[in-house]
Order: structure tokens, then sequence, then C-alpha cells
């Protein structure tokens, strides 16, 4: 793969760090410009890379063996999951202020825009670095400083609820995603000693006990039907926009998978029949989940990350295809959701309400909500989105891996059946949430411009997305990404 000098990525890839620094000792209004601006940059250069097809490695310096060269990538994959996560940590800073201004008064504790900016920009920049990291130890870095500033979130701004304190949340979502962060540094050192570098672009082999150690981690950390149990507590307890933020977080795991798949592929390859049924499976049963959390707004999002999680693990097993499916569904995933959580918390600005059993009729009250809401699950559902793209690219990565067979009629029923299914509960939540008869005695409000205007960028931007020109491009430049790796 080329080697390259980028300044202008590298700036980019700064500049949020200096807000860290700057947005720790400025006001709250100069913390929310800087905070926006900082990814500015990143934004319009991923969305360059993307159009422009950019494709080559960006060298930062070389640590002694086995660590190796460290490198950051710049290609279709790297930009279309920075652009992602850039537009949506911006838009949400802006969600940020009013929001958080009612979350201070609610802790009853004076604002502290000057601790919650910086760990806010923290974990947003840190997710950048996993996406752009092409050394095993630098994507480790990101992982636990995304972890850390999160918790830290929670842990100081978070909810109490159900019997549990929102410290103890805290500690239980750093619990879980610290297990998968360690399991995830074993495998990458037993790679590092097997191969004498962490470097990504000079490993040829992963060992199956560190692919082995590797997947368990992301597994946790994705998470998927199984070892999902902590992130209802995280998302469903977290200040709102961090839950809107670390949506990111927990899907850039399967973006480590996919990376690793790309230059060792054997292992998904020898358990892909199982880990496919597992996805599909487990997806199917947290999508019914969703039906039962009519106790909280929030944890039925959270449920429903979960439910979406097995699209990307899918996606994972389906080959070249199916990593493109990955990709386009991470961004209607993380469009989506971000607007969808933020829905959640306009209302609890508005109306200090969580339980869904006292929602109903809020379209006549807050009408701008619920239009963005009905863009966020038509997003996740992939109507009229680019989720409808990342749908067709696992459908077709299913027939090119697996053919279309009486044996392999499982596969495709099962896939058709958890899209099916994500729309239906998507709906249903908008019935229940926004239509027919209130169930609380509401006074229409009209939320501010900044509660608003974020959430009909980003539920706009998966509209875009779905048509060519950008469809088309987007898709050229993740595939050329693909076909580099697996032809170095």
């Amino acid at each position: 793969m080329i080697v390259h000098m980028d300044p202008i990525l590298i700036f980019s890839l700064s500049l949020p760090i200096a807000a860290v620094i700057l947005t720790a000792v400025l006001s709250k209004r100069a913390s929310l410009y800087t905070a926006v601006i900082s990814f500015i940059p990143l934004i319009a250069y991923s969305l360059y890379g993307i159009f422009a097809n950019l494709d080559y490695l960006v060298p930062l310096g070389n640590l002694p063996s086995p660590i190796g060269g460290m490198y950051l990538i710049n290609d279709g994959l790297s930009n279309s999951f920075g652009f992602t996560i850039a537009l949506v940590t911006a838009m949400i800073s802006i969600v940020s202020e009013p929001y958080m201004e009612h979350r201070f008064r609610a802790l009853g504790i004076k604002e502290e825009f000057n601790i919650y900016y910086p760990l806010f920009i923290l974990c947003g920049i840190s997710m950048e670095w996993i996406v752009y990291a092409y050394n095993l130890l630098l994507m480790y870095i990101g992982l636990e400083v995304s972890l850390i500033s999160s918790f830290l979130l929670i842990y100081f701004y978070g909810y109490d609820g159900y019997g549990r304190t929102r410290q103890w949340i805290g500690l239980l979502y750093f619990v879980y995603t610290h297990i998968a962060s360690v399991l995830f540094l074993i495998g990458a050192i037993m790679v590092a000693l097997t191969n004498g570098t962490m470097n990504l672009a000079a490993i040829k082999y992963v060992p199956p006990v560190a692919w082995a150690l590797i997947l368990v981690g992301m597994l946790i950390k994705l998470p998927s039907y199984g070892p999902h149990v902590w992130l209802p507590w995280a998302h469903g307890m977290h200040p709102t926009p961090v839950a809107a933020l670390i949506i990111s977080v927990v899907g850039l795991a399967s973006y480590i998978l996919a990376r690793i798949y790309l230059i060792s592929p054997y292992f998904i390859e020898s358990i892909r029949i199982p880990l496919l049924a597992y996805a599909i499976i487990g997806g199917i049963l947290v999508s019914f989940a969703v039906f039962r959390q009519r106790h909280s707004y929030k944890w039925l999002l959270a449920y429903s990350t979960v439910a979406n999680m097995a699209y990307l693990l899918a996606g994972l097993t389906l080959g070249t295809y199916g990593i493109v499916g990955l990709t386009l569904h991470f961004i209607a995933h993380q469009l989506g959701k971000a607007v969808l959580f933020m829905t959640a918390g306009a209302i609890i600005v508005q109306y200090d309400v969580l339980d869904m059993s006292k929602m109903g009729g809020l379209q006549n009250y807050i009408p701008s909500i619920g239009g963005a809401a009905l863009l966020g699950w038509m997003s996740l559902a992939g109507i009229f989105t680019v989720g409808l793209l990342g749908e067709f690219f696992l459908f077709l990565g299913l027939l090119t891996t697996l053919g279309f067979s009486l044996s392999t009629l499982w596969a495709f029923v099962g896939l058709a059946f958890l899209f099916l299914l994500t729309g239906t509960y998507g709906f249903w939540a908008l019935k229940e949430v926004f239509y027919g008869q209130p169930r609380w005695p509401y006074t229409k409000t009209k939320p501010s411009n900044k509660l608003v205007v974020p959430l009909y960028v980003l539920g706009l931007t998966s509209v875009i997305l779905l048509f060519p020109p950008i469809s088309t491009t987007l898709v050229h430049s993740i595939l050329s990404a693909i076909w580099v790796i697996t032809h170095v």
C-alpha cells in the first residue's frame, strides 16, 4: 500500500484534541462553538476522501518490535466511518447545550460545561483515532480513551433508576467494556509476537487463539446477543447526548473486526455459518424484546441498538459485499439512532418524561421532534435512506458467499425477517410515543432550535446518502478500499 504524508488528515485529527484543552477553560457558549468547529475539518476532509477515492497510509513514526510502524489509513472504509462519527459528534455537541442545562438543574449542581464538553469531545475524537489507526496499539488506546471518557460522563451526569445509582451503572459499563478491551489487547499482543509487529499493513496472519480472543472481546463490545446485558443500562441511563454519541463506540467493534478480517479472513470464514446463524437468531430475539420496553423510551432504543448490531455481525460473515453492507448500515444506524436518542432527550427537556406509558400524542405538541423521529426510524428500517442500500448489500453478500438454495434459505428468510422486525418495532414505537391519545397532561411547547435543527441535519443526511452520485461514489470508495487491502 502507498505511504503518503498527509498533514491535513493529521491536523483534522489533532484539532479536536486541542479543543479538549480549550473547552476546559472557555465559557459555555464558546465551548459549544469550539466543539462544533473542531470537527468541521474532519467532516469536510473525510467527505473529500470518499469522493477523491483516497487510498494510502500516513506514517506517524516507528517503535521497536513488536509494535512496529505507527500508521493512519486514509481509505474508503476509514473515511466512511470517520465522516459519520464526526458529523454526529458535531451535531450532538449542539444538542448538548440545552439538554445539559436541563440535566445540571435536575442534578441540583452548577453548570459544569468545562467538564462535560472536554469529556464529550475526547470521546468523539478517540473514536476517530480508532477509525483511522492502522496499528493495533493505536486502536487499543482509542478504545480505552473512549471507554474512560464515556464512563466518566455517565458517572458524573447519568441517571439513577431501577434501584441503581448512576455510579453503579457507570461501573457496570466500565467493567464489561474494559473486559472487551483487555481481550482485544491480549489478542493484539499475540498477533504482535507472531508477526513481529502491530502494524496492520505488515501483518499477514492472525493466530486462531488471538482471533478468538479479539472476536469474543468485540462481541462483548458490539454487543451481540448474550453479552448485551450491559448496554440497556448504559444507553438507558447515560446523559442522552452521550447515549447518542457512544452508539459509535459499540458499532466500531464491527469496524475493528472488519479490518482484521480483511488481512486474515480464514478464521471468520471457518465459522461463517454458525456466526451468521448466531447474528440472525440473536437479532430476532432481541427485536422481540424491544416490544417489552414500555417503561422507558431510552431503554427501547437501547434494545433496538442491540438488535441492529446483528446486521453488522452478519455483514462480517458475508465477504466483500457484506463488509460494504456493514459499513452502510453503520452509517444508517448511527445517524438514525443519534436522532432517536435526541428525540428522547427533547422530550425530557420539554416534559421531564421518560416512561412510555405516559407518552402518546406528542406529535400534536412537539411536531418538529415527531418529524425527526420519523426520519430516525426510517434510517434504521432502511426506508428511503442509506439503510436500504445497506440491506441490499447484505443480501448480495449472502447470495455471493452462500448461494441461493434450499440449504441456505434459512439465512435469507431470517435476515428478511430481521429487517421486517426493525421496521415493525420502529413504527410501533413511533405510534406509542407520538401518535394516538396523550397519556399525560401535555401542553404545546416550542423546543429550542438547538434541539431540532441538528436532528434534521442527521436524518436528512441519511436520505441524501441513498441517491446517486453520492451513493455510487460511497460504495465505490468502500469497494476500492477492500480491494486494495486484499490485494496488497
